[in-house]
């Protein structure tokens, strides 16, 4: 008996402490697996409003920004398509399809040397690099006929292998490699042959190319690199996917190499549903983050977070972020660093609730989303 009067005491406490938090709150008995048990509900007060914002932080489909890019990519990389093949110039290592249609014993695959020549029955070494398979048709034709080799010779050439003029695409790509560059190729059209880009991609792309004299158009943004030979060429993939801006489809040269950076991370710790690390992708802010985990935990969460940031020098700081205030659209959403820690902080009266209840175990009731 007395435990019991110890036990209503106690909610009695409960009650009070949260009725000064602006919630009235009503009691009843209901029928529970062992008799009768006191149930504790919430009824409707200020803190209903809250509801709006922790609904806000969980609604964030964290793929859907990655979903979007990777579909832009593919569509405007097949759109891109149809280059001037005939505009490939023969190097060394490519492998050519030598055709004779009046003499087909001197057909022959042929592998461009170091040198940039070829060796063919009857003329010997032709050279050929710098030129396109038609220019190197019309040579050799020419040269047979000087010759008197063939009187009117009709040859055809083909490339077998792209092998000279590459670029390497690495980094947050499906299928990073080193592919041939048949023709001319911009951007999207590399990177839709290396599969798109990965779930992990950031929200950039880097040309890194050798220092040739030729300028970079106005839409490129230039960084110097470690290497003095070399430059950068940095394109918003946001901008360039999302909002269209088809003047940062830069076109990709020989020797260039196409570099996807992969997002950097963040973590969200405290009263969320899933703790654990988010992508900076997509502008990453605070409230984006924590929907990301799941949302503030439905129980135990208070609308007070804090930053945790270590900046380039090693030295500690801390932001305090109220959350209740950014999801009503009274103060500004945080824009979050690579490293950051957002820990959201536990409510004491949701806590000290919460712990009442482990103590009483199917004895109370408590609604969640009252509290």
């Amino acid at each position: 008996m007395r435990l019991t009067r110890s036990l209503l005491a106690i909610l009695a406490v409960c009650m009070w402490i949260s009725g000064c938090g602006g919630a009235t709150w009503e009691n009843r008995v209901v029928s529970g697996s062992t008799g009768p048990v006191w149930e504790i509900r919430s009824a409707r007060s200020s803190r209903a409003v809250q509801s709006v914002p922790q609904q806000a932080l969980t609604e964030v489909d964290p793929q859907a920004r990655q979903i979007r890019l990777q579909e832009q990519l593919l569509k405007q990389a097949a759109l891109a398509g149809g280059g001037d093949f005939k505009d490939y110039r023969v190097g060394p290592e490519d492998l050519l399809q030598v055709g004779f249609l009046d003499a087909e014993k001197l057909s022959s695959e042929v592998r461009v040397d170091g040198e940039g020549r070829i060796r063919l029955l009857l003329v010997g070494d032709v050279e050929v690099s710098g030129l396109t398979p038609v220019e190197i048709a019309r040579k050799l034709t020419r040269l047979y006929r000087e010759g008197d080799y063939l009187r009117n010779p009709q040859i055809a050439v083909a490339v077998k292998e792209y092998r000279h003029q590459k670029v390497a695409v690495t980094g947050a790509v499906n299928k990073p490699d080193h592919y041939a560059l048949i023709g001319p190729r911009t951007l999207l059209e590399v990177l839709g042959m290396a599969g798109g880009l990965s779930e992990k991609a950031g929200e950039s792309v880097h040309v890194i190319r050798p220092r040739d004299g030729a300028s970079a158009s106005s839409a490129e943004s230039l960084e110097p690199s470690a290497s003095s030979g070399t430059q950068t060429v940095v394109v918003d993939l946001n901008r360039l996917l999302l909002k269209g801006a088809t003047e940062l489809n830069v076109p990709v040269r020989n020797g260039d190499v196409v570099f996807v950076p992969f997002a950097q991370t963040a973590f969200v710790l405290g009263a969320v549903t899933k703790p654990g690390g988010v992508l900076l992708q997509d502008n990453m802010t605070v409230t984006k983050a924590i929907s990301q985990t799941g949302g503030l935990h439905i129980v135990l969460s208070s609308y007070h977070a804090t930053i945790l940031r270590v900046d380039e020098d090693g030295r500690r700081s801390t932001l305090p972020v109220d959350l209740g205030r950014i999801t009503g659209g009274k103060q500004e959403d945080v824009a979050l660093k690579a490293n950051d820690i957002v820990y959201v902080h536990e409510s004491p009266t949701r806590r000290f609730l919460f712990d009442i209840k482990m103590f009483l175990p199917g004895s109370v009731g408590l609604n969640p989303a009252a509290l």
